[in-house]
């Protein structure tokens, strides 16, 4: 049951027992019990009279009811005040904040409440769109100046001189004549390669049979054809190959290699060479194409390369974040400062946002709102009246009975 309905209840009974007691009012118990529901009944009535006129016109009153229709602007200006100077005041709001440690709440938020997923989604989303939606033809042509300055500036002409001399020295020329030799043998049973020599092995021939006929049955009596040719100019090559890769001739071929490695870092035609080569590559190649076409293919995309070392990285800071003490120190201390700042600066705006949330409300509505609010602890002072009421009236009762009965 509503407090308001036991308070009417309460009232009720009061009213019903001083009427059905008005005719027991010639004994003693009879009289106080009949007092006390008249004491009731009245402590009621006032209570509900009180209580209603706060919030509407009981009986029709107009004189000094509806209290709060009445005063709302200086109820409304000292709700505002005391919401905003003491209950929201930022010394207030600052000694809650005090109590709560938000590096850790943060490291909990990290370890429990999937803070490293939501941590992943965001700074993916934000460097995915960030990344996709530059410009790469306009980055690569504004970066173009710079890579060309880097390159023409970087002395490959330079450098290569001293990577030949340092080959050709004892302790590597061994590993690279082993690597040539590998990479030869393997170039040579490549079909691209056969290919290549079978032309040339072809234009030969030609050249050789077209000034004497009997030149061209001399080799197809002994059975050379092209291809056979190429078959035993590989199989002689191979041989020569497998026979140095095995020892032979080993000190003469690497005496051979360091001798024109060393001739080759000597000679400044390479030098020459290569300050040509690069002069002309710089001058004839688009490099801001070949760049707007990496960053497209490798930097763009759902699933760029980088993303998995971004991804790493994050959950690298967030697991130090998570063991260090200091770090969550920091951050709380950050956080405090950056709250109190913003509280100082811009606590003036707190009681216009009360005010214009109260503003919402029409009369009616406010009434109901505050009504509905303290409704409860209103009625229970109603029930509480016609308690007190009915205890008073009978002591009452009880001391004047006495009274009579000392004096009169």
């Amino acid at each position: 049951m509503q407090k308001k309905n036991k308070a009417n209840l309460a009232l009720g009974i009061s009213a019903a027992g001083f009427l059905g007691t008005m005719e027991l009012t010639g004994s003693f118990p009879g009289g106080m019990v009949h007092h006390g529901f008249l004491a009731a009944t009245i402590g009621g009535l006032a209570d509900w009279f009180a209580v209603t006129a706060i919030f509407h016109r009981p009986l029709g009153i107009s004189y000094r009811t509806d209290i709060l229709r009445r005063n709302r602007a200086r109820i409304m200006e000292a709700l505002v005040t005391f919401a905003s100077e003491d209950l929201l005041s930022t010394d207030n709001i600052m000694r809650v904040l005090e109590k709560q440690n938000t590096g850790t709440l943060l490291a909990e938020y990290f370890i429990h409440r999937g803070g490293r997923e939501k941590v992943h989604e965001v700074v993916n989303s934000v460097l995915l769109k960030a990344v996709n939606g530059l410009d790469s033809e306009r980055i690569a042509r504004d970066l173009m100046p710079a890579i060309k300055q880097g390159l023409s500036s970087f002395p490959l002409e330079d450098i290569l001189p001293e990577v030949l001399r340092l080959l050709a020295m004892n302790k590597h020329s061994d590993r690279l004549l082993g690597s040539m030799l590998l990479v030869g043998e393997q170039m040579l049973l490549s079909p691209a390669l056969q290919n290549v020599i079978l032309s040339h092995i072809r234009t030969l021939r030609e050249n050789y049979e077209k000034d004497s006929a009997g030149r061209a049955l001399i080799l197809a009596s002994l059975g050379l054809s092209d291809e056979k040719i190429l078959a035993l100019l590989m199989e002689r090559i191979k041989a020569k190959i497998t026979l140095w890769r095995s020892g032979q001739d080993h000190e003469i071929l690497k005496s051979g290699l360091m001798a024109m490695l060393i001739s080759l870092s000597q000679d400044e035609r390479l030098k020459d060479i290569l300050i040509d080569r690069k002069e002309q590559l710089l001058e004839h190649i688009d490099f801001a194409e070949y760049l707007a076409r990496w960053m497209e293919a490798n930097l763009k995309g759902e699933h760029p390369f980088w993303l998995e070392q971004v991804n790493a990285y994050t959950d690298e800071r967030i697991d130090e974040y998570i063991k260090s003490a200091v770090w969550q120190a920091k951050f709380d201390g950050m956080v405090k400062a950056f709250l109190q700042a913003e509280l100082v600066k811009h606590h003036a705006l707190i009681p216009g946002l009360i005010r214009e949330r109260l503003n919402e409300f029409s009369d009616d509505e406010l009434v109901a709102f505050v009504e509905d609010k303290v409704q409860d602890d209103l009625q229970m002072i109603r029930i509480n009246g016609a308690i007190v009421g009915a205890l008073a009236g009978m002591g009452l009762y009880i001391i004047i009975a006495l009274a009579e009965r000392m004096w009169g």
